[in-house]
């Protein structure tokens, strides 16, 4: 292979990759209110936070994820809560209302049956709810293997400026 065939292999790459990221509807957005992702604040991680517990994401990262489609974004708090402010496109999984006995169902319906190894970032209010915490202790033991904690939770996403979803039932 010559300079000119590598040169001209990148550029037509180049361009295949542009096009699909153009129609992909998990497209990554060309101009976008991106931050230093390496600002090494790090993850909230509360004191009640327990060896084995699912890893904890710092706002870069759950930023990243909800920008690239690549998780299921679920808030732990109650419907009255969740509906006056939450990650757009969440799932309301309301922690202290869940069902008596096997939630194997429950979850189910709530995730749309969604395959048990996808990525749910799971979030409440923020560092003094623990809500998150539990749900996502739940949802390990019951087969979710790719479970992550945003502890900054909802508060911390307005904070920085990311969009945050109103339902119209708002009383607010």
């Amino acid at each position: 292979m010559t300079f000119r065939q590598f040169f001209v292999l990148l550029l037509l790459a180049a361009v295949l990759g542009l096009l699909l990221n153009t129609v992909s509807p998990n497209r990554i957005p060309w101009i976008g209110n991106y931050r230093n992702l390496s600002s090494g604040e790090g993850p909230i991680v509360p004191p009640d936070a327990q060896e084995g517990d699912p890893p904890f994401v710092d706002i870069n990262q759950a930023q990243m994820e909800f920008e690239l489609g690549l998780a299921t974004f679920v808030d732990a708090r109650d419907r009255e809560e969740f509906v006056c402010g939450t990650i757009p496109g969440s799932v309301n999984v309301p922690f202290e209302y869940l069902p008596e006995g096997d939630l194997v169902p429950y979850f189910d319906s709530a995730f749309g049956g969604i395959s048990r190894d996808k990525a749910l970032v799971v979030f409440c209010s923020g560092e003094e709810c623990d809500l998150s915490l539990h749900l996502a202790r739940n949802l390990r033991q019951y087969g979710y293997t790719n479970v992550l904690i945003f502890f900054g939770g909802a508060r911390e996403w307005e904070k920085f400026g990311l969009e945050v979803e109103r339902r119209a039932e708002c009383a607010d």
